[in-house]
């Protein structure tokens, strides 16, 4: 028996802690930068792409919860894991300046996975049959 994730208000909350903290973090570096104490990687050409490879955090902590709610990879799990992994290879092509030109083709194998698996879709409280409504529109 698999188990889902639950979706109440601690869960959520829960969820939001890690990006959060990143985010904190980061004002707190710039703010230090603009209080004069000046972090050596802020010197760096390409440290402005880190957040980039932050923002993967959220896509990629979402696989990982759901993988271990439910015990499997699943097309959710799939789809989280694919949209970290576009976030990161930007962040990383940036990083170490590689060449566009050269690495563009893993996009498009990342879109040829990405048709692989279904988006997740948040099912609202008012489950609707839109099936049933269109069949109903089309004989008027």
């Amino acid at each position: 028996m698999t188990r889902e994730p639950a979706n109440n208000s601690s869960d959520i909350v829960q969820w939001r802690i890690f990006p959060a903290a990143i985010i904190i973090g980061i004002g707190l570096l710039f703010l230090l930068n603009n209080l004069g104490i000046h972090l050596e990687f802020f010197f760096h050409g390409n440290w402005w792409a880190l957040l980039i490879l932050i923002a993967s955090a959220a896509p990629l902590s979402r696989a990982l919860e759901i993988y271990r709610a439910r015990g499997r990879v699943d097309a959710e799990v799939a789809y989280f894991l694919l949209a970290g992994s576009a976030v990161v290879l930007v962040a990383v092509l940036f990083l170490f300046g590689l060449d566009w030109g050269t690495w563009w083709p893993l996009f498009v194998i990342l879109g040829g996975l990405f048709t692989l698996v279904h988006r997740p879709c948040r099912q609202s409280r008012h489950h609707h049959d839109w099936h049933a409504d269109d069949d109903a529109t089309i004989r008027h």
